[in-house]
């Protein structure tokens, strides 16, 4: 099961931490910063899971998820400045990132994440 949805798994349990890490954090209850965070973290989630793998876009989930943590960054830093609190949601939307990059995958066409000239 790991090889086949490694990545949407990596980035769903990534996601859960965001959303515990933004309740639990500040006063909990999540403010709008932290609603956006959410959101974001569970689009990288579904967006893992759903973007199909091509031959040539092995990479696709990956870049999904990597775009969805620039956007991550770029709301934290504009909406809500840098302070403890989102350093660490920063760390954990990292994490989400390389952890669907390193993850394996295969989708319902057969097509893997792995190089295809790998042995």
């Amino acid at each position: 099961m790991f090889q086949k949805y490694g990545k949407a798994l990596a980035s769903a349990f990534f996601a859960a931490l965001v959303v515990v890490y933004a309740n639990a954090s500040g006063d909990h209850h999540l403010d709008a910063t932290e609603w956006v965070a959410v959101a974001i973290a569970l689009t990288g989630a579904v967006g893992t899971y759903v973007v199909p793998l091509a031959p040539r876009f092995r990479w696709g989930k990956t870049a999904v998820n990597t775009l969805l943590a620039v956007l991550q960054v770029l709301a934290t830093l504009i909406l809500g400045g840098l302070d403890p609190n989102e350093w660490i949601l920063l760390l954990l939307t990292a994490g989400q990132a390389l952890g669907v990059a390193v993850t394996p995958a295969t989708s319902d066409n057969g097509i893997s994440s792995k190089d295809p000239f790998a042995r």
